[in-house]
């Protein structure tokens, strides 16, 4: 850890106390003249840090820039160890871990980013990833479990997310089937989960969980694409202090808590209470983006279904016009709301 993030843990843990140069060095055991400097890089990162003569400094404001640091230290004080790095810009945090996986790394670690040059989402789609208007980072992890049971971590993550962002802003959060978190009748967050399995042992090597939740609408709104769909927890003109580290926090805790029972599903009630799709009727697509078709004679075509249920795999029960129910996998189809 830096002197600056030492120096910017001390205060952010002090709100409203001024604590002198030389105090600080003292704590630190390090010289005021790198106290000094440590003070200037965090005004220049756009902490308002107030020096009062015969006081010293202050911290007053803090700007939503993500603090590996910050993180790691809350995360700690809630009693979960997690190896945590930031980046200004990736192409894609999930690729980073993946290149980190293929360079030998075995600890479990999260990795958020200020910027995705080329976020991904399911099915080969892109994420919009804008620098200074979402949270996005991606957890290296390595369980004891099989691939099946692998694609939980899903399910798991979006209950971790949905109760992060209604902890910090008290609305209720809801979950689309099977891993779109929506807030006010839109989506702010996708997740897309990669991993490795060892055929031999039929037990995951490791598993790669990225999120991307939109925290402020983009100057200009979203790209025309996703437009009637996207959306935001806050507008752009809203600023929110430190929100990002503590969004962050609040998700890793969250997720932390599930995955430490994991493969116990202690989130799938949560789960199942976010829904919004059970009761509702439905179009099915397929990967290919056109509606299922069946071929077995004199069954009309499956397009359209009503949504009964979500079972224990997170398998969508659901029953066709024609009467016949079916479990449907996240794998296979997508649904869209009619």
């Amino acid at each position: 850890m830096t002197i600056k993030d030492q120096v910017l843990l001390l205060l952010e843990s002090h709100r409203g106390e001024f604590f002198s140069g030389q105090e600080i060095a003292d704590r630190l055991s390090v010289t005021r003249a790198s106290i000094w400097k440590a003070v200037k890089g965090l005004v220049k990162d756009g902490y308002a840090i107030e020096a009062v003569n015969n006081k010293g400094y202050i911290l007053q404001k803090a700007p939503d820039v993500l603090s590996a640091a910050f993180i790691e230290q809350q995360l700690k004080e809630r009693g979960i160890h997690l190896t945590v790095q930031v980046e200004k810009k990736v192409d894609s945090t999930n690729n980073v871990l993946k290149q980190y996986v293929a360079g030998g790394e075995k600890r479990d670690m999260v990795l958020l980013a200020e910027e995705q040059s080329a976020g991904r989402g399911r099915r080969g789609r892109s994420f919009y990833s804008p620098e200074g208007t979402g949270l996005y980072l991606s957890l290296l992890l390595h369980p004891d479990v099989g691939p099946e049971e692998g694609t939980m971590l899903t399910t798991l993550t979006a209950v971790a997310a949905a109760k992060a962002v209604e902890g910090i802003i008290g609305e209720s959060v809801q979950i689309k089937w099977v891993n779109d978190v929506w807030l006010r009748g839109k989506k702010i967050s996708g997740i897309l989960t990669e991993g490795s399995a060892s055929l031999e042992e039929g037990k995951l090597e490791y598993v790669v969980v990225g999120i991307g939740i939109n925290l402020y609408e983009p100057a200009g709104g979203f790209p025309e694409e996703i437009r009637e769909v996207a959306g935001a927890v806050f507008t752009h003109d809203i600023s929110q202090e430190n929100l990002r580290n503590r969004l962050s926090v609040e998700f890793l805790s969250h997720f932390m808590a599930y995955y430490q029972a994991f493969p116990a599903r202690d989130y799938l009630e949560e789960y199942r209470r976010r829904s919004f799709v059970v009761g509702k009727r439905v179009r099915i697509i397929t990967p290919g983006g056109k509606p299922q078709k069946t071929e077995d004679k004199g069954v009309s075509d499956r397009e359209y279904a009503e949504v009964l249920g979500i079972d224990d795999a997170c398998h969508l029960k659901v029953r066709y016009d024609d009467g016949t129910i079916e479990f449907l996998s996240s794998g296979e189809i997508s649904i869209k709301m009619e």
